[in-house]
């Protein structure tokens, strides 16, 4: 392990200015839960550039509307602790709550969750579901993309070099509607998902968003539901069309964890879960 040099700018722009400048391996620190991992690993970084010093990537805010933006350096503590929040995206808080333990909580963020870019990673699958997006600037200026599809593989994102993620948008529910996450694990405590999934459902519209992790090189937000919930269907044949629809996309592995036929089986049972949850038969 080696860092070459460490800087702690106060603002984006200067964040952004070092990056561009810099001639070799960059890391952005935020929580740096997983940083250290790494950096224990091996890992050498010629130019680290600290976060935690810019004030506006401390900040929590609410449009008028009801959208969330989540600055970049807003712990999981922090986001498992508003109540507003938990009020409007249960999914979001559930997922917080069981990344790591309490004192990961306390220095991880959801950015850095993010662009570690695990297929386990917990606090994916609901924004996936949640319809999020990320801001992203660099020395041009700003912009905002979906986060479907900035993960492109196991911990590989669409982030240049030059690049930081400074908040995570996440637009507002429709009125009535509900959102969860649940996840399979080993063990209660501290250990990573076997499979996790978020959805969200608008019983006025019967409409279903449904996102699964760990069952793939990326978390995955299943396309083709419009149809999974017709009129009249209960929440146990809404479930197994949840599972049905999502099956066929994932691509699980066998791993000291769990084997792959364990994964598509607990990927099916979630899919039942949260249909059963969410259309109020829990």
């Amino acid at each position: 392990m080696a860092i070459s040099r460490y800087s702690r700018p106060t603002s984006v722009a200067q964040a952004c200015a070092l990056l561009s400048d810099a001639p070799g391996r960059t890391a952005l620190l935020t929580g740096g839960t997983d940083m250290a991992v790494s950096l224990r690993s091996g890992r050498d970084v010629d130019l680290m550039v600290d976060l935690k010093r810019i004030p506006e990537l401390h900040t929590l805010g609410w449009s008028d509307e009801g959208e969330l933006t989540i600055g970049a350096c807003m712990t999981l503590r922090e986001i498992c602790e508003s109540t507003p929040i938990r009020e409007r995206f249960p999914a979001l808080t559930e997922a917080a709550e069981v990344v790591g333990s309490y004192q990961i909580r306390c220095r991880a963020t959801i950015t850095g969750n993010l662009c570690n870019a695990s297929p386990c990673a917990d606090t994916i699958p609901p924004l996936l579901a949640l319809g999020a997006r990320i801001r992203i600037t660099d020395p041009s200026g700003e912009r905002e993309e979906p986060l479907d599809g900035f993960i492109t593989h196991v911990k590989k994102t669409r982030l240049k070099p030059s690049e930081v993620v400074t908040a995570v948008i996440v637009p507002p529910p429709p009125p009535g509607s509900r959102n969860a996450f649940m996840r399979i694990q080993r063990l209660r405590g501290h250990d990573l998902a076997l499979v996790n999934a978020a959805a969200t459902f608008n019983p006025k519209t019967r409409a279903f968003t449904l996102a699964v992790g760990s069952v793939a090189p990326t978390p995955l937000l299943i396309p083709d539901l419009d149809d999974a919930c017709p009129s009249g269907a209960t929440p146990d044949e809404v479930g197994e069309r949840l599972a049905e629809r999502t099956l066929p996309h994932i691509s699980p592995i066998d791993d000291v964890r769990a084997s792959a036929e364990y994964r598509r089986d607990m990927t099916a049972l979630l899919c039942r879960r949260l249909a059963r949850r969410l259309m109020g038969n829990p």
